[in-house]
């Protein structure tokens, strides 16, 4: 966010392509996963490319806009792929130990952690939800497909509801915001940190020399 575009956000999306494999990931995962936000982001950018002037009713695209919303896209792709490189790589209970380490009020992390496992339970009732209608021929025509769709929507709401009152009255039951002692042998490993250090400074020190040099 802080340094040039060019060439930050070249040499930092190569990085987080080129760490897949290493980190024991498939890079065609992280490409299909980077589908959905890209089509946002693709629209993002095409918007900042346009001028309107209400005044005459027309739509122009300037050299300026472009450059800029190729520096959004870039940024956000990149910043994109960065979160699905740490959401594949990290598993968060290890988060939340760093959370707590850091001073995180409990509550918080209570928090966080049951809307986690709650977005999982909610994937899988529809997931169920929708193998019984696609069964029953729920799927069958477009009007059967409205119908059952309304109905999928309104069985996951209603679970949704249900689950998380029973959340809620677990958290209660056992001091909600009080930490309960959990087993973290995950040390920290000092390598890794100053490997990332020296990589991230010498990306910044060739952005910004490459900055001045322009």
């Amino acid at each position: 966010m802080v340094l040039p575009p060019w060439p930050t956000i070249p040499m930092l999306l190569a990085l987080c392509l080129a760490t897949t494999r290493p980190a024991g990931i498939r890079l065609g995962h992280v490409l299909r996963c980077a589908r959905g936000p890209a089509a946002f982001i693709l629209i993002a950018a095409a918007s900042t490319m346009l001028t309107v002037d209400l005044n005459n009713w027309h739509l122009s695209v300037s050299e300026e806009g472009i450059v800029q919303a190729a520096a959004l896209g870039a940024r956000a792709m990149t910043a994109s792929i960065a979160m699905l490189m740490f959401a594949s790589t990290t598993p968060l209970t290890t988060v939340m130990a760093s959370l707590r380490r850091l001073g995180v009020p409990g509550p918080c992390i209570d928090v966080v952690t049951v809307m986690y496992r709650l977005v999982f339970v909610l994937l899988e009732s529809v997931s169920v939800i929708r193998q019984a209608q696609t069964s029953r021929l729920g799927y069958s025509t477009p009007r059967r497909t409205l119908n059952s769709a309304g109905l999928l929507t309104a069985a996951v709401l209603t679970r949704a509801w249900t689950q998380a009152r029973r959340l809620e009255m677990g958290l209660a039951g056992r001091d909600f915001g009080i930490s309960m002692p959990t087993l973290n042998a995950a040390a920290v490993n000092w390598r890794f940190i100053g490997a990332c250090v020296v990589t991230f400074s010498a990306i910044a020190g060739a952005s910004l020399l490459e900055g001045t040099l322009l």
